[in-house]
């Protein structure tokens, strides 16, 4: 008996690693790495100075697509995970105890046997699941720009609030790296041409 209890336990234990989701961590240029798990998809850009370990302080979140980097500067794109956004709106409960609906167009995503109501003027819904697309995460209707000024990363005083820059239109990006001083040699390399 006691031998079948150790080998249950023993499978459980063994079974456990098999579903562990992979990392993975790319080294880009000093303390800046891509790090994802378990899919592309999840790629962001971290600062950490272990180049060999996933995670550290997100400078951008997911899903990071194409970079382009020298020893001062990083550029990037990246499609903005609408999931969460939409998630974040469609599961806020307030103090009804429900769920309100900031954006009733966002019921297209819930589950067709969640119950919405009208209450006091708002729409709530009794959240019975959601199954949002894939087209959300990531969002390839929207593409997000960034410079990152890294000339002083070795400094204690490197704060990414004052280094990361984030644009929102090509145009506004071209006109940030005339500004900053981006050379023009600089270019993307994409990561994956699947999430382009």
């Amino acid at each position: 008996m006691k031998k079948i209890v150790v080998g249950i336990f023993t499978v459980f234990l063994l079974s456990s690693c098999l579903w562990d989701e992979e990392t993975q961590t790319k080294h880009l240029t000093k303390d800046f790495n891509l790090g994802w798990w378990s899919e592309p998809r999840y790629r962001a850009l971290f600062k950490n100075s272990d180049s060999t370990k996933y995670g550290g302080a997100v400078l951008i979140p997911e899903t990071v697509f194409a970079v382009g980097f020298n020893d001062n500067i990083i550029i990037a794109k990246q499609h903005p995970n609408k999931q969460e956004e939409i998630s974040a709106r469609l599961f806020n409960r307030d103090s009804t105890g429900y769920y309100r609906l900031s954006n009733p167009a966002d019921t297209v995503y819930i589950w067709s046997g969640d119950s919405i109501f009208r209450k006091n003027g708002h729409w709530y819904h009794i959240s019975n699941g959601w199954n949002p697309p894939d087209s959300l995460f990531p969002y390839k209707k929207k593409t997000n720009y960034y410079i990152i000024d890294i000339s002083d990363s070795n400094k204690n005083t490197w704060n990414s609030k004052e280094r990361v820059y984030k644009y929102t239109t090509e145009s506004d990006f071209k006109e940030g790296r005339k500004n900053l001083g981006v050379p023009d040699d600089l270019k993307f390399n994409f990561l994956d041409r699947e999430l382009e």
